[in-house]
């Protein structure tokens, strides 16, 4: 049978009108959204509906207003949809009519009841990107160099990293524009100094310096003007440069990245002697194309500057939780920094090292809800009190799921407590069915309790707690993620022993403040005594 989902119109404003879907589609207030929703309420991407292994599934799109089944919010883990679920979608509601599963290679949306909804394809962009030219002799090799930068900018569009997106448009743009070398350079925040973020070659260069000439770029970025140097050996003071006389730059683009509002920074290109002079058309261009890669490189500004201020928000909200159990002494803070250590280690992307900062301070979140005679009792917890402090990860995973932008941590916080061989709780999840990152916070959550003191035993030596964990590798922790963290031993003792310095140092510090202010103290009694008499 072909996948299908029937969805009706619940809310007075939709009543009646069906959707049926053959393929994942997207709910929102866009006119391209599949299923378009004219309401305030609704925000502009709001939610997904897909097909998976395991049925159809919902998923939130990072919406204003929520989306709900049945009245419990989903989060971006999503929710999977049954027959007679409502789905509410800000203020409006959709009703599951009926479902088929299995899966088809059938793709295809439509509309009923006079909804008019487009036909869409659920291939990826470089599939429906190579189905534009299907042989050499339909597109030249500019037209296809011409469409690799569409898709390198389609991409930036939809980017976390600003390195990755800015490299890979650096390289298509060199491609297109036929140049020898290619750079971005942007402004740093603090100086508004112009500073290389990407740089790249057409080819291997031998005795050329690989540079740019910065002193251009900067004239471009201080007049806001995106400029055309054309032949740079007709011209003495570029002849001076020695950026330009070194690098054998015979023709040269700077052109403005820029948003309404202020610039970002310069987009070079150049060209060498051997190579056609850039055109005014060229110089035309390149500004087009500026000016479309600066709305990628703000948003990407600006969702860092608000990920900077959200993990600085977290952390503090995590450290007010720990302060309720004075027992546990910065257990956040170092949980958090193995978690991060044995991610590099185990090779993880950077989308997923910005979930672990995230989520790693947040894994005991769920005991805020623990009452404090068992949170803070200075002895072992009998088996009542250890099962009431095992649901510390179901009522973070509840408060994290609530929380706008942070629901991708939910499984991390959830699952942290589960085991390799199943033993775990709260769902005794086994093996490679654990969340990977919640397989590498175990690690570092287990290590540190091993290590740390707690007012009824004395923390594990780190011999006895490295050997703890090459033990339970395969029982209690993932075999990969176990093995990469004995690997990492040596800069684990290392912090360990820098951070003992500290507090030693902090200490000493203490006492010799304490020992002054009492000299101090000594100095005004006897001040206030007056001077002795003299013996007769």
């Amino acid at each position: 049978m072909i996948p299908r989902i029937v969805l009706v119109g619940h809310s007075p404003s939709i009543l009646r009108q069906r959707w049926v879907s053959e393929q994942d589609f997207e709910i929102g207030r866009l006119p391209d959204a599949a299923i378009c929703m004219n309401d305030n309420s609704v925000s502009r991407t709001h939610a997904s509906v897909l097909l998976q292994e395991n049925g159809w599934v919902i998923r939130d799109q990072g919406s204003s207003n929520g989306t709900f089944v049945n009245g419990t919010r989903v989060g971006r883990t999503g929710q999977k949809l049954r027959e007679s679920d409502v789905i509410t979608i800000g203020e409006v509601d959709l009703r599951v009519e009926s479902l088929v599963d299995e899966a088809a290679d059938r793709v295809k949306l439509s509309a009923v009841n006079s909804v008019r909804i487009q036909a869409s394809a659920s291939r990826s962009w470089d599939v429906a990107l190579d189905g534009l030219f299907p042989s050499e002799e339909q597109w030249g090799r500019q037209g296809k160099e011409f469409l690799s930068l569409l898709r390198s900018g389609y991409r930036m569009c939809h980017a976390t990293s600003m390195d990755q997106s800015l490299s890979e448009v650096r390289e298509a743009t060199i491609a297109f524009f036929k140049a020898q070398r290619g750079g971005i350079l942007l402004a740093e925040p603090a100086s508004g100094e112009l500073a290389v973020r990407a740089l790249a070659f057409a080819r291997k260069t031998q005795g050329e310096s690989r540079t740019m000439s910065k002193t251009l770029a900067t004239r471009a970025f201080r007049h806001g003007k995106s400029l055309l140097y054309q032949d740079c050996s007709q011209d003495v003071e570029l002849q001076a440069m020695q950026s330009v006389a070194r690098s054998s730059m015979a023709s040269i683009v700077c052109a403005v990245l820029r948003s309404p509002e202020k610039p970002l920074g310069v987009l070079h290109l150049d060209r060498g002697p051997t190579q056609q002079p850039f055109a005014e058309s060229d110089l035309y261009l390149a500004d087009s194309l500026a000016v479309a890669l600066s709305l990628s490189i703000e948003r990407l500004q600006m969702s860092r500057g608000h990920q900077d201020l959200f993990v600085h928000t977290i952390t503090a909200l995590a450290q007010a939780v720990e302060m309720r159990d004075e027992s546990t002494g910065h257990h956040t803070h170092r949980v958090t920094t193995y978690s991060l250590m044995l991610g590099d280690a185990l090779g993880v992307s950077e989308s997923e090292r910005r979930l672990l900062q995230v989520a790693a301070p947040l894994h005991d979140i769920g005991k805020i809800g623990i009452e404090d005679q068992i949170l803070r009792k200075p002895e072992s917890l009998s088996s009542e009190e250890f099962g009431k402090m095992k649901s510390h990860v179901t009522r973070g995973a509840d408060i994290i799921q609530m929380i706008p932008g942070l629901a991708d941590a939910m499984p991390i916080i959830r699952h942290h407590h589960e085991r390799w061989d199943g033993t775990g709780y709260p769902d005794r999840l086994a093996g490679e069915k654990i969340p990977r990152l919640a397989r590498i916070v175990a690690v570092a959550d287990a290590f540190d309790a091993m290590t740390s003191d707690r007012p009824y035993r004395l923390g594990l030596s780190l011999d006895h707690a490295f050997a703890e964990v090459a033990r339970q590798s395969g029982t209690h922790f993932d075999p990969k993620a176990a093995q990469a963290f004995l690997g990492i031993r040596k800069q684990i003792e290392a912090l360990l022993q820098s951070e003992q310095s500290k507090r030693q140092l902090s200490a000493t510090v203490e006492r010799t403040l304490q020992r002054a202010e009492m000299l101090q103290i000594v100095e005004e009694v006897r001040s206030a005594a007056g001077p002795e008499k003299a013996p007769v």
